[in-house]
């Protein structure tokens, strides 16, 4: 199992917890040209939250969805099922898949 569910929340808090204090300090006078690049980075550190959770609701998503087929695979285990079927079930969830990859992929 992957440690980004564990790890992600931990990260995110650690970066929210760190921007709330640097936006603390440009509240005072001498910090007050830092106020622009630290909002500035607020707004990113929360486009990437935004698209490292759409593609992780995606991926989560298309994880189901493969349970389900694998579960209808074992139930039709006596019976043949051409291979265009299979790929038409499968190609759906492989571009899942890629839409989630290059979401999250662009903010690497």
């Amino acid at each position: 199992m992957s440690t980004l569910p564990i790890l992600a929340p931990l990260a995110l808090a650690a970066i929210h917890r760190e921007l709330s204090r640097l936006q603390q300090l440009t509240v005072l006078p001498e910090y007050a040209a830092l106020r622009e690049p630290v909002a500035q980075l607020a707004g990113l550190c929360e486009s990437v939250e935004d698209v490292v959770s759409g593609g992780i609701c995606r991926l989560s998503g298309t994880t189901e969805t493969l349970q389900g087929l694998l579960d209808l695979l074992r139930h039709a285990e006596d019976r043949p099922l051409p291979a265009n079927r299979v790929v038409g079930l499968l190609a759906p969830l492989q571009q899942q898949v890629v839409h989630a990859c290059s979401e999250i992929g662009q903010i690497l």
